[in-house]
């Protein structure tokens, strides 16, 4: 992005670092001022349209609007930054970085800035930026196998305990001494008793390596800082503590990302090996304490108990599991609900693999994977699976959430829709003359710049399909130039009945939405 340089000033890219080292942790998609001031700060944009601001400033009437809607703008931005800047220097202390660089820094960078601080106190020499021919034959290395997944048990279940190893890399770094240095080191003891569950390589115990020397005391600093935010709710602590974790989290990815100074594709694959060794030795252990794993995914696992009772066993049996656990790996018992819905992903799909939603005991839903959280999809077809989901979880009402589906569908048909809720966001990924397929968004973009608006990679393009001849994509009329109607078939077959079919399917509900038999919820608890 671009970058401007004041003297006595330091220009902070907020839009960066959301990009680059929040937006993982944001439940939104779309990386607008909106939809990002929202979750963060609970307030948004004041809404004009283009085509109003345009006759506006044409007409030179309602200019007033126009200033109130670029000084909320402002506002904004400001009351973000005063958010999101104590994080920014929080990570410019811990890497020794510039606040200017920190906020523009992808992880690996934060991580590479850190390891050079630490080298230079450890007195080691920093290894070389890796030239391009270098870094090209790393990228050429063949992939290695990553984490473990293990596909959902399709269908309702109750009484469900989610644990998660506790950041489970960089505590298998740390406990396995894994770093470049370390690597095959040579000692018989070391080869016997620290080997990579492959078989291949070993990393020594008798020196302690540079990266797991510096990532063990980012773990237990950041431990001791989250024991005292539980005291008191010091922001300063709260964005310290949210660096350790950013760096920490980082240096898997960091030991494998070809363009790294400290690169160990070893390491990496070591790392991933321990990963799927541990939560497959969990899942071993559960099955054989008669627990049924519905689901487990890199490094979490979900737990079926039969009943109440049966969870507090489970809850105990994790202490269990954390006495034979080596050094500073730990499981940790996260939550438990009482009901979730779980549906596997078909083999030609594509898209998240985690598709689940749970109810937790004070009535929220967890919702990972489906259209609720994605941004390409419009509002209505969220707002129907949400409660699609909501009538099944909470009401434990099939018939309903069929009806419910039916209504909306219906509404759709007969050109009743509110079309602020059909609305469909999607972001311009490259520039306009770089597209070889001309979807709907990229020829809704098209009109925009025809009409003279300027457009440029990244923007989110919204638009609603409308009736007439010609593709979906000619039919995509961006909002600023909408003058009415919606193509309610597209609507329909392409937005809510997937929406809720997506939930609906785990049911054996067809799809024109009938039931394949008449099966009540209960029947499908004990399945």
């Amino acid at each position: 992005g671009s970058a401007a340089s004041i003297k006595d000033r330091v220009h902070i890219d907020l839009f960066n670092f959301v990009e680059h080292i929040l937006s993982p942790s944001l439940k939104t998609e779309v990386l607008t001022l909106d939809e990002v001031a929202k979750e963060i700060l609970g307030e948004g944009k004041i809404k004009l349209d283009w085509s109003e601001m345009k006759e506006a400033w044409k007409q030179k009437k309602d200019i007033e609007r126009i200033a109130e809607y670029c000084l909320r703008d402002a506002e904004l931005t400001l009351a973000l930054a005063e958010e999101l800047l104590p994080q920014i220097f929080s990570l410019s202390r811990l890497t020794m970085s510039l606040p200017f660089d920190a906020s523009r820094y992808y992880y690996s960078q934060l991580v590479e800035h850190f390891l050079m601080r630490k080298s230079a106190q450890d007195n080691r020499i920093i290894p070389n930026m890796p030239k391009y021919d270098e870094i090209e034959s790393r990228r050429q290395l063949p992939a290695y196998t990553g984490a473990i997944v293990i596909e959902p048990k399709t269908g309702l279940h109750e009484n469900i305990l989610v644990f998660d190893f506790q950041s489970l890399y960089p505590t298998i770094i740390v406990t396995h001494n894994i770093s470049p240095e370390t690597l095959n080191c040579g000692h018989t003891e070391c080869r016997l008793k620290n080997s990579v569950p492959n078989g291949k390589n070993y990393f020594c115990l008798q020196q302690k390596g540079f990266i797991p020397k510096h990532l063990e005391e980012i773990i237990y600093e950041r431990r001791k800082v989250k024991e005292e935010l539980k005291k008191s709710k010091n922001v300063l602590l709260k964005n310290y503590q949210y660096s350790l974790k950013i760096i920490a989290n980082a240096m898997y990815g960091y030991l494998g990302y070809s363009g790294s100074r400290w690169f160990c594709r070893e390491c990496a694959e070591a790392c991933a090996a321990f990963g799927r060794y541990y939560i497959t030795k969990v899942i071993e252990d559960a099955k054989t304490k008669g627990f049924e794993i519905i689901y487990a995914d890199t490094d979490s696992c979900f737990i079926k108990a039969k009943d109440r009772k049966s969870a507090q066993t489970a809850i105990k049996w994790h202490d269990e599991i954390n006495e034979k656990l080596p050094g500073i790996i730990e499981l940790e018992y996260r939550d438990f609900y009482p009901v979730g819905l779980f549906v596997a992903r078909k083999a030609d799909e594509k898209g998240a693999k985690k598709r689940y939603a749970l109810l937790a005991e004070d009535g929220n839903l967890e919702i990972r994977g489906f259209e609720t959280v994605r941004r390409d999809w419009c509002d209505l077809a969220k707002k129907v699976q949400h409660e699609v989901l909501r009538i099944i979880l909470v009401e434990k009402d099939l018939n309903k959430a069929i009806k419910y589906a039916k209504e909306e569908i219906e509404k759709v048909k007969s050109g009743k829709a509110k079309v602020n809720e059909l609305i469909i966001r999607t972001q311009l990924t490259s520039s306009l003359t770089s597209y070889k397929q001309i979807g709907p968004h990229v020829k809704a973009a098209m009109k925009l710049k025809q009409a003279g608006m300027q457009i440029t990679e990244g923007m989110i393009i919204e638009y609603i399909v409308v009736k007439g001849k010609g593709s979906i994509s000619d039919r995509a009329e961006p909002v600023e130039l909408y003058k009415g109607g919606y193509d309610p078939e597209y609507y329909i077959n392409n937005q809510i009945l997937p929406a809720a079919l997506r939930v609906l399917q785990a049911f054996d509900v067809k799809e024109d939405l009938s039931l394949a038999k008449q099966d009540s919820l209960h029947s499908w608890f004990k399945k």
